[in-house]
Order: structure tokens, then sequence, then C-alpha cells
């Protein structure tokens, strides 16, 4: 079968899966066409006749093997291709295409086999389970399945990765990953795209890219950058970071070595950029680089840390922006530490409002949006700060800015010319 034909072929049974009398829903017979001249722009260019011959020649084929009738114009001109709805088998044969129903039978039975329903309590495959719920109300209204490629193998694949990565409790290299679960060292690689936008649209993740490494699988291992004032211990030997210069990287094999960590001042800070980490004058607070979307390994840490110090004041400072205030609730909601923003108000704004940037359009939406789930947290008692005014000072003044621009020395924010709007 050539490409011409196949092209009809396929975009004829297209329509009939999406058809009434697909659904067995139709009271009345139904026929399904193509225009060629649609299908095939080329078809009615008189300087395109080879073509015009090729494209008549392979539908004749059909035609003569029953697959399809033609509807003929004047001079050879095909007007129509109509499914031959008796030759079904036969068509879906040729084009080694599996009926739609068998493939929905196939999918259903991936779901059952990958994620069983004795697990429909465990907390971490909640976002598979939303997945589900709506890929089978897509089904039963014939709709396509999302992320699935016509590949029944391949989808396999992508729920069985989706599974390991929301269950996932400890740091793992891509790689590593990918040969334990399809010994193929890129296959995983190959499914990441997929996968995150999955997770992304279905779970609690911030941001696409990320989602990988919050499920703690890896390209390299994680490093949490910590400084200032605070002893840690790390097996049998103890060092006291206020007496060092710099910041100490903890790889994920340190981590596990921690025996305990003492915060000696009184609040512990995360930064959320790197410069900004390295350009803060640390003085009394003990200071984490954040990185953005923290992964497991920095949650781990982050628990550790508090249960050790729990009568300390946790502190973010990041991004003025939607994704600044998105960071420090996902910070919250994941850790479930009384997080509060630092650096991040109005003030902060009116002083540096030559270096704001104008809102875009989803900027303002999140916006909107982080207000009315604040208001809700406000109402039932579960917020850890009323930020509402600094939302809306960015809305009406059109601003955000980005944490880099704001020099900290000495727990105090260093004043610009310009501090009022």
């Amino acid at each position: 079968m050539n490409q011409i034909q196949e092209k009809v072929l396929q975009r004829l049974l297209d329509i009939y899966e999406k058809s009434k009398t697909f659904m067995e829903a139709n009271k009345v017979k139904q026929s399904f066409s193509i225009s060629v001249a649609k299908v095939f722009p080329k078809y009615k260019d008189d300087a395109e006749y080879n073509f015009f011959c090729e494209v008549n020649e392979s539908l004749q084929e059909l035609e003569s093997l029953s697959f399809v009738y033609l509807d003929e114009e004047r001079n050879g001109v095909l007007k129509k291709v109509v499914l031959n709805p008796d030759m079904l088998a036969a068509c879906y044969k040729a084009l080694g295409r599996i009926p739609r129903k068998e493939e929905q039978a196939a999918i259903v039975g991936i779901w059952d086999e990958i994620i069983p329903n004795s697990e429909v309590g465990e907390e971490n495959l909640q976002p598979l389970w939303k997945y589900l719920e709506v890929q089978r109300e897509r089904m039963a209204n014939n709709r396509s399945v999302e992320y699935y490629e016509h590949d029944v193998e391949d989808y396999r694949d992508l729920l069985k990765l989706a599974v390991e990565a929301l269950s996932n409790e400890q740091e793992i290299f891509v790689r590593t990953l990918s040969i334990r679960l399809f010994a193929d060292s890129k296959r995983l690689e190959r499914l990441a795209p997929r996968l995150k936008a999955l997770l992304f649209h279905y779970g609690e993740y911030e941001e696409k890219e990320s989602v990988l490494e919050e499920c703690g699988i890896v390209q390299t291992p994680t490093y949490v950058m910590i400084k200032g004032n605070a002893e840690v211990c790390l097996g049998a030997q103890r060092m006291d970071l206020s007496k060092i210069e710099g910041d100490l990287g903890l790889s994920t094999c340190t981590i596990k070595e921690l025996k305990w960590v003492k915060v000696l001042g009184e609040r512990v800070v995360t930064i959320e950029n790197l410069t900004s980490f390295h350009e803060y004058i640390s003085d009394g607070d003990f200071v984490i680089y954040l990185g953005g979307f923290h992964n497991k390994v920095k949650r781990e840490f982050l628990r550790f840390l508090f249960e050790q110090n729990p009568k300390k004041e946790y502190r973010h400072f990041g991004d003025i922006d939607a994704g600044g205030f998105y960071i420090l609730e996902h910070l919250k909601r994941k850790t479930g530490i009384p997080f509060l923003s630092l650096y991040m108000d109005t003030k902060v704004l009116q002083t540096y409002r030559e270096s704001t940037m104008p809102l875009t359009a989803s900027d303002r939406k999140r916006l909107h949006a982080l207000n009315d789930e604040l208001q809700e947290k406000i109402a039932d008692g579960t917020a850890t700060e009323d930020y509402r005014d600094t939302l809306a000072f960015m809305l009406e003044n059109d601003c955000k800015l980005e944490q880099e621009v704001v020099e900290v020395s000495r727990g105090l924010i260093k004043q610009s010319e310009h501090t009022r709007y």
C-alpha cells in the first residue's frame, strides 16, 4: 500500500471511529467520505498532472479491492472517496491498524494492570487517579485518550514509569531507573516529555521541567547548599558553619550521614536563586539554596532540620512574581513547615521600582488565582501570612521583580534613590 492509499484509508477510518455509527448510537445509516481535493491540494493544479494521475491510479486500486467507492466528476476527476463499511476489517488489516474498540479495551487492560485498584487510597498516586478519571470519561464520549500515541506497549511503558516516579522515595539517576525498568538506558528520556506533561497537568507541580527532579529522578546528584549560623554533625565530624566564609554543598550521600543540625540563630532562610544565595550575607541566619522548586532530597533535609529546630523562624526569599509566591506556597504544602516570605513585599517593589518589569497576561491570571487561594486559606484559618496587599500592588502597578535585583546587606534592603510609585 502506497502513501496516498494509506493516507486516504487512515482519514476514512478516523471519521468512522468518531461517528455515532461507531458508538452504536445512530438510528440512520451513515456514509463516510472525504474530498480528494481537500486531502491532496495539488490534485486540481494543472501543473501537477503527474500527481493527478498517481492519485487516480492509487484510489482506483483501492476501489478494485472493494475498500472504497469513488465519486467521479467529468474528465476523470475524482470528487469523493467513500468508505465501504462491509470491508472495515480488511481496511484495518491492510493498514496494520488496531480497531479503536480493541485499542480501547487494551488501554483499559493497561490501567487495570499498571495502576491496581487496591492502591486507590495511596496519596502519592493521586495524579494518576485524576488522570484515569478524566480518561474514562473521554473514552465514554469516544474521545481520544490523552498522552496515548496509538502504540499500546509504548503507553504501557509511560504509565509504568509514571507509577514508579510517583512512588519513588530515594534519589535515582535517570539512566539507572531507565535500565531497571526497561533494560534500555535511553528509554526514560524518550518518555520524559509526555511523563512531565501528564504529571504536571494532573499533579501539583509548579513547573513542568522540574517534575522529574521533584520525584527524585535526576541526571546528576542533588546538592543542598548551606551556609551561615549553624552547626552540623556529619558522621563523627562536627562543623561550625558560622566560622566558614563560604558555603557547604551536601550531596545526597553526605546528607544520609547527617546526625544533627543545630541552628544557632533565630532564623532559617531558603533562597530561590543561586546568585542571591551567594550574595546574601547571612549574619545570624542559617541559609539554604532552594533552586526554584525543591525536590525530595531538599524536602527531606528541610523536614529533618525542622524536626530538630521547630521553634526557629522559617522564611523564604524569592522573586516577587507569581512564580515566587507559588514556590513559597509549594514549599509550605510539601514540607509542612510554616514558612513566611522575606523581602517579597510592597516596600521592596517600591524601593526597586525602576528595575521592575511589566506583568504578562499569564502573570495576571496566576496572581488572581493566588489571591483566591490565599483568600480561602485565610477564611479557613490555614494561611501562615496575608500577602494579598502585595499581590494587589503588583496587579495595580503592573510590576514584578526578580530576586537578583534586591541587594541584602546585614539583614537590610539597600535603598534606591526612588522609593515610591
